[in-house]
């Protein structure tokens, strides 16, 4: 009767043992396969990472670039309108005291106003 008993356990204990192994090797499989796809998954972030990266230089290039335009446009624009405004102040310090050659004087001045207005805008 022991006999019998210490078959059973024995028996038992191999098909413990082998359940276990077996749960391992399954456990085991399954880790690797699942280590094998975060690792591709990391190789895609890299990638995409590196693309970002890129980009966002290439946009502070760009916007560099661009607050430099800004800056020369708006100077471009502050010395137009003050060339402007220098003219408008000359066109109205016509003297319009005598009325010989008025005509002649409002044209001349006319004109020279276009030419420097064509000058401070033609750069």
């Amino acid at each position: 009767m022991f006999n019998q008993f210490a078959l059973f356990i024995i028996i038992g204990l191999l098909f413990l043992l082998i359940a276990t192994s077996s749960g391992f090797l399954i456990y085991h499989r399954i880790t690797k396969a699942e280590m094998a796809l975060i690792r591709a998954e990391n190789a895609q972030y890299k990638l995409a990472v590196a693309e970002q990266s890129k980009t966002i230089e290439a946009m502070q290039r760009d916007a560099e670039a661009l607050q430099k335009a800004n800056k020369f446009l708006n100077a471009r624009f502050a010395v137009t309108e003050s060339e402007f405004v220098s003219d408008v102040y000359r066109i109205d310090g016509i003297d319009f005291g005598e009325t010989g050659g008025l005509e002649q004087r409002i044209n001349s001045e006319f004109e020279r106003s276009i030419e420097d207005l064509r000058k401070a805008t033609g750069r």
